[in-house]
């Protein structure tokens, strides 16, 4: 079915001619502080979180921020209460509503997620603890209600990232939930590093544990019965591997309509689920190439996601890691199997001083080519005090894409805001402002977060796409889009799952470059028909409801500075 397009946003602003951050936290009161809870007792949960949602829970059109909060551990005696928190972007300002929304969760919470699970148009969120994940209903006035189990849903585990996704094509979105690994306060071990001091001796210092201490948890998927959900761990095949879990992207990386599932394993084997399309699967990370890097290791798996960094029409993956290891690129190859294309893609050398988290496949200089952004910050507080090549807070990285199979760290050339150091670990990624390239925010473990607006000049053209699903999900997670302009063909699937501990916009932004006129968009509504659409303008958003006419979108520009 084609529909022609005639109608277009209402301004035509943003384009980036040179990427350039600016944090704007401070100056727009997006004054979230984490803390982790600790109190010189090196509790392992400490160093792991925090992640961050970006959720337009209040449906006006942009996005607000959900973030996750630790919470007192034993020796804790600040004079504050530590909650979960939700701002309400107002563009140069941003307002704390979590008393009114209902959403200020006093648990120790890691992560979340946020999709309509439901079905009824409000955004619903899901929130990862160590201990008991909590279930939000969005009420769709502006406030939630705790639903968790009346929902069905139980996990009291140490829960890291969680991603939401339809598993069989029934247009209901299931869930799936990382656990890290089997811990408890009252058993928490002492563990000690090797100090180097000034005369070449020697001393031991206390310090964070290695996660090789402790035992791995099974992850858990709760499966979507119109809107109740049940444990379908075991029937599904997921429950067969005890790992530790800590970032999931969900995607179809073998091209057949169904989705898979990708886990990030500290130090274990990674785990590639393959969807048989009744939402059952079958492990084969070790066959694909993907378990594993290139040299036959497990690495340190923190944060992950898909995308297609070669325009091959094939998902790829990549993962950020430990000190001393690299992050890794796993190249789809189409044919069933992965190779570790790391080194010679460039991503190697530079990424082995930095301890990652965050991360995301996109299209910083909206070229039609996806770069890629990582979140850096070490777990051990003290670690220069082992290590002297190695600092507990890190800057970022940004590797661009030169479109020539390889990428390059332009860090230090973008430079400003981009460049401060902080103890980095969740980083969500979205139009912020909808001026039409992608802003970020990163929350930074026991520190204040980074609202960072992209403020570069404009150049290149793009186009911006919000989907709503009738006969597959509402949120139509899962879709293909394939773009055709006069540069060529890009693909890109909506996916809000990805990074470590966070959930993204849901809208896809392609770059175009200097191209004025889209050939054509064609829609793969996951499980469901195709559409193709013509005529559409560069710069612009567009609203696609399925089998509808298109209606004008209405964003609200949100100035950042």
């Amino acid at each position: 079915m084609t529909y022609f397009l005639i109608f277009h946003f209402v301004f035509s602003l943003g384009h980036c001619k040179n990427i350039s951050f600016k944090d704007y936290s401070a100056e727009h009161s997006l004054n979230f502080i984490h803390d982790h809870g600790g109190a010189g007792e090196y509790y392992y949960v400490e160093s792991m979180g925090s992640g961050i949602c970006l959720i337009d829970y209040d449906n006006d059109g942009d996005l607000d921020a959900y973030f996750p909060q630790g919470a007192p551990l034993p020796g804790w005696k600040k004079d504050k209460v530590l909650e979960n928190k939700l701002y309400r972007n107002d563009g140069t300002s941003w307002v704390d509503v979590t008393q009114n929304a209902g959403v200020g969760d006093k648990s120790y919470s890691m992560g979340c997620a946020c999709a309509d699970f439901d079905n009824d148009g409000d955004t619903d969120l899901y929130v990862t603890n160590f201990g008991h994940d909590v279930f939000y209903l969005n009420e769709g006035d502006g406030t939630f209600k705790d639903v968790t189990k009346e929902l069905g849903i139980e996990n009291k585990e140490m829960g890291a990232s969680a991603a939401f996704f339809d598993s069989d094509n029934d247009g209901w979105l299931d869930l799936y939930v990382t656990n890290y690994v089997q811990y408890s306060t009252d058993e928490n071990p002492e563990c000690i590093g090797r100090m180097h001091t000034p005369d070449h001796g020697k001393t031991h210092v206390r310090s964070y544990c290695d996660p090789d201490n402790f035992f791995g948890e099974a992850d858990k998927f709760f499966y979507n019965n119109k809107g109740i959900f049940i444990d379908r761990s075991s029937r599904s095949g997921i429950n067969r591997v005890q790992y530790k879990g800590l970032g999931v992207v969900p995607g179809d990386v073998d091209n057949d309509g169904d989705m898979d599932i990708y886990v990030a394993n500290d130090k274990e084997m990674n785990l590639l689920f393959i969807n048989n399309g009744k939402g059952r699967f079958v492990e084969k990370a070790l066959a694909m190439g993907v378990g594993y890097n290139g040299d036959g290791l497990a690495e340190a798996g923190m944060g992950v996601d898909f995308g297609d960094f070669n325009r091959d029409g094939w998902l790829d993956i990549f993962v950020t890691h430990f000190t001393g290891e690299t992050n890794t690129l796993y190249e789809n190859q189409g044919l069933g199997y992965f190779t570790d294309a790391t080194m010679e893609t460039g991503l190697g050398k530079p990424s082995i001083p930095f301890l990652a988290f965050g991360t995301k496949f996109i299209d910083l200089n909206l070229d039609g080519w996806l770069d890629i952004f990582v979140a850096n910050g070490h777990v051990i507080s003290n670690i220069n005090l082992i290590n002297k090549k190695y600092q507990h807070a890190q800057h970022n990285q940004v590797y661009m894409n030169k479109k020539n199979f390889t990428f390059e760290d332009k860090t230090y050339d973008i430079g400003g805001d981009l460049t401060q150091k902080a103890v980095s670990r969740g980083s969500a990624f979205g139009d912020i402002d909808n001026d039409g390239d992608i802003d970020y925010i990163v929350s930074n473990n026991n520190q204040s977060a980074s609202l960072m607006y992209n403020v570069g000049d404009p150049s290149n053209n793009w186009i911006g796409l919000e989907l709503e699903g009738v006969d597959c999900n509402r949120d139509a997670i899962g879709t293909k889009l394939t773009l055709k302009s006069k540069s060529g063909t890009q693909i890109a699937w909506i996916n809000p799952a990805s990074s470590y501990l966070t959930s993204n916009d849901k809208r896809i932004v392609f770059g175009i470059e200097k191209d004025n006129k889209i050939i054509s968009l064609e829609i793969s509504w996951f499980g469901s028909n195709t559409q193709t659409l013509i005529n559409m303008e560069p710069n612009n958003y567009y609203k696609i409801i399925q089998n509808e006419v298109p209606k004008k979108n209405k964003y609200k520009f949100r100035q950042s500075f």
